[in-house]
């Protein structure tokens, strides 16, 4: 990252129990800007573990905004819901978002202008397999827009090709998912409907997988979007 970047965070929801921070690294530089949100669901670590690296990284261009815990009280219990449900089913599309929270994180959202949301999380089985417990994992949702299922295609492909080893069965490959097409009050559905951004919901699979292998896929997930969104990792200090 070059002198001229900036590195800053701030808190939302201060001196709540829902109080997070969101981390945003500004090159200085034209380009896109990036939101990547974790740990919606607190018992989903992937997410929240990658979504903590994706912060500290440094780009070439554009904007990168991070909220790496997006719900804390959910994270610290290791649950799916916090006091008042499911977070991400509280963004309605059309509408304001449900919860303080939700709007909190809408909030950044919106103020931001994003050109790609991505929203990371896990699963506990594998979308559309006849293996294991029922689930979504081991794909990739892209919204509506023009290009987004067409990104998705070519992530996928790229996991499959360079970061699924042979240790894996066929089923662990990656697939594109369904359409998100703005109909339900998820964040990314929210994004569809409301913004008219290319947006991603990441699923891998908890089914016989560990952290770290789940981590890691997000990871090159994270990084393979961003690049076909014109936002490159760089490796500088």
């Amino acid at each position: 990252m070059s002198t001229a970047a900036t590195r800053t965070k701030y808190t939302i929801r201060e001196d709540t129990l829902d109080e997070t921070e969101v981390y945003v690294t500004d090159t200085q530089k034209s380009g896109p800007t990036a939101v990547v949100v974790g740990g919606i669901q607190g018992n989903e670590p992937a997410g929240y573990d990658a979504a903590r690296d994706i912060k500290t990284w440094s780009i070439d261009r554009g904007t990168l905004v991070t909220i790496p815990q997006a719900n804390p009280i959910a994270i610290r219990r290791d649950t799916y819901f916090n006091d008042r449900g499911n977070l991400n089913r509280k963004f309605p599309p059309g509408e304001t978002p449900t919860t303080p929270l939700a709007r909190a994180i809408w909030g950044v959202l919106t103020s931001y202008d994003p050109d790609v949301v991505i929203n990371l999380h896990s699963s506990r089985g594998i979308y559309r397999e006849d293996v294991g417990p029922d689930g979504v994992g081991q794909a990739i949702y892209p919204t509506t827009v023009s290009g987004a299922a067409r990104d998705a295609i070519r992530t996928k492909e790229y996991m499959n090709r360079y970061h699924l080893d042979d240790s894996f069965p066929d089923h662990y490959r990656f697939k594109r998912g369904n359409l998100i097409d703005g109909t339900r009050p998820l964040l990314i559905h929210k994004v569809d409907a409301d913004l008219n951004e290319p947006g991603f919901i990441i699923e891998t699979t908890r089914y016989g997988t560990s952290l770290k292998t789940r981590t890691r896929w997000e990871l090159n997930i994270v990084r393979h979007l961003l690049g076909r969104h014109g936002i490159h990792r760089t490796y500088e200090n």
